[in-house]
């Protein structure tokens, strides 16, 4: 079923899953200031939790197969790469809530110089987990684009090779000297007087 067909398709969706979970991050320009904003970010990081898992699913299927294929091995090890790039941007998310209830507590208090220098640093992480989640989904999705072009590259290569194989002329027949078999010669007869 692992065919590099089916490996190419399932990684293309998977591309376009992360695209969209991208595309719900906040932007850097407008980034959330009160905890009350952290309900979507908590709602993305459990949305890419269920994506880790059917990763981690992934790697397990193609794990088991013997021998591995080529495409399946390197379908796999993109897996691998993107349960990573997911954790880190989930990582970066739970610091964006964390500091998101700094910035609700400390409000209040804003005016006083400690807590003025709190709320700051509060947003600068707040920037940062975002940029690097944005990032890291972005960097995600351009590992899944190159592997699929390296998986439709190899297939493209070996149904070249099989179209030329199947298109080869037949081996001609082995050359066979033909043996000339000569008509008897008929001589006039002679006779002697």
């Amino acid at each position: 079923m692992n065919t590099p067909v089916s490996e190419s398709l399932a990684l293309q969706s998977l591309a376009l899953r992360l695209e969209a979970q991208e595309a719900k991050l906040p932007a850097v320009t407008s980034l959330p200031t009160r905890l009350a904003d952290a309900s979507s970010v908590g709602r993305q990081i459990t949305e890419l939790g269920h994506l880790i898992a059917e990763m981690g699913q992934a790697i397990e299927a193609r794990a088991a197969i013997e021998p591995i294929p080529e495409h399946v091995l390197r379908t796999a090890w993109t897996y691998g790469e993107i349960a990573d790039r997911m954790g880190q941007t989930v990582s970066a998310l739970g610091a964006a809530t964390d500091q998101l209830a700094t910035l609700t507590h400390l409000g209040p208090l804003r005016g006083r110089r400690d807590v003025d220098q709190a709320l700051a640093t509060a947003g600068q992480v707040i920037e940062e987990a975002v940029s690097t989640a944005h990032s890291e989904l972005a960097e995600a999705t351009r590992s899944i684009r190159t592997t699929v072009a390296i998986i439709d590259a190899q297939q493209a290569r070996v149904e070249a090779a099989r179209a030329r194989s199947n298109n080869a002329a037949p081996p001609s027949a082995p050359f066979t000297q033909a043996t000339a078999v000569a008509a008897p010669v008929t001589l006039p007869l002679v006779r002697s007087r």
